[in-house]
C-alpha cells in the first residue's frame, strides 16, 4: 500500500512564476513543456535555470568548448521563444562531470530568493533506476533548496542575494520524470508547440535522432493519457513543499 502525504496537491494553474531547474538544457520541454505552455499562456512567467553545461552531448565533434556552447544557447533562445520563457539562467557545471552537490544547492537557494517563485519544477531525483548523477543530483539539490530558501542562515552563493531576501512562499514542488505522478496533464492543446520545441535543441541531436525522440515522446504521452478523456499527457508529482520531509 502506497500512504501518500496527507497535504492537499497544490493547484500548479495557480501558479504565477515558476522557476525550472533543469540538469540539462532541454529536459524542460522535453518533460513538461505541455504543461508549462499552458500555465505560460494563463499568465505565469516562466523561468529556466540549467544547472550543466550540456558540452557532453553535442554531436559536432569539429566545435571548439565556446563555439558549441554558443550553439547550445541558440538553441535555448529558440525554445524559449517558442515557450514564452521570461529568463534564463546557466550554471555551467560540467555535464557529466565531478562538481560539490553543496556548491550546487547554495547557486540553486541564490536563484530561489532571487526569482522568488511560487512553484519550482525540476528531475524527480527518486525515479525508479534513474542512472544519470546529473538528474539526481539537479533534483534533490532543488529539493532542499526549496526546503530552505526562509532559512538565511543557510546561505547562498551570493551574500547580496541572501541579505536582501525577505522570504516569499513556495506553493508547490512539481517533479516531472517521475513514474510516480499525482497528476496527468492534459497537454493535447499544447502537444504541437512542445513538439515544436523540442526540434529546437539541434546541437545534440541529428535530424533521424530527433525523430525518434519526438516519436518516442509522442508513444509515451499517448500511454500516460490512456483511459482518460484527452490524447497527451504529462505525468508529474506534485507535492506540497511541507511533503518534502518526514513524509507528512
Amino acid at each position: 500500500m502506497t500512504i501518500e502525504t496527507i497535504l492537499p496537491i497544490p493547484d500548479i494553474y495557480s501558479a504565477k512564476r515558476i522557476l525550472c531547474i533543469q540538469p540539462h538544457y532541454d529536459d524542460n520541454d522535453i518533460a513538461a513543456a505541455g504543461i508549462l505552455k499552458q500555465l505560460n499562456d494563463r499568465g505565469a512567467e516562466i523561468f529556466y535555470l540549467t544547472v550543466t553545461d550540456d558540452l557532453m552531448g553535442v554531436v559536432d565533434e569539429s566545435l571548439s568548448s565556446e563555439d558549441a556552447a554558443q550553439t547550445l544557447k541558440l538553441d535555448q533562445q529558440a525554445a524559449g521563444e517558442v515557450m514564452g520563457v521570461k529568463g534564463q539562467y546557466w550554471l555551467g557545471y560540467p555535464d557529466a562531470g565531478e562538481y560539490d552537490y553543496f556548491d550546487v544547492r547554495r547557486d540553486l537557494l541564490k536563484y530561489l530568493r532571487l526569482v522568488k517563485p511560487d512553484f519550482v519544477f525540476t528531475a524527480d531525483p527518486w525515479l525508479t533506476y534513474e542512472g544519470h548523477r546529473d538528474h539526481i543530483q539537479t533534483g534533490l539539490a532543488a529539493t532542499e533548496a526549496v526546503m530552505f530558501a526562509g532559512l538565511t542562515k543557510i546561505a547562498s552563493s551570493d551574500a547580496e542575494v541572501d541579505a536582501a531576501y525577505e522570504g516569499h512562499d513556495v506553493k508547490g514542488m512539481v517533479y516531472y520524470y517521475t513514474r510516480e505522478p499525482s497528476y496527468i496533464a492534459d497537454i493535447t492543446k499544447t502537444w504541437a508547440v512542445k513538439v515544436s520545441a523540442v526540434r529546437c535543441y539541434q546541437a545534440q541531436f541529428n535530424p533521424a535522432d530527433m525523430d525518434r525522440l519526438v516519436m518516442a515522446l509522442e508513444m509515451k504521452s499517448r500511454q500516460v493519457a490512456e483511459g482518460s478523456d484527452f490524447e497527451y499527457g504529462e505525468p508529474l508529482k506534485v507535492l506540497h513543499p511541507s511533503a518534502l520531509h518526514c513524509g507528512i
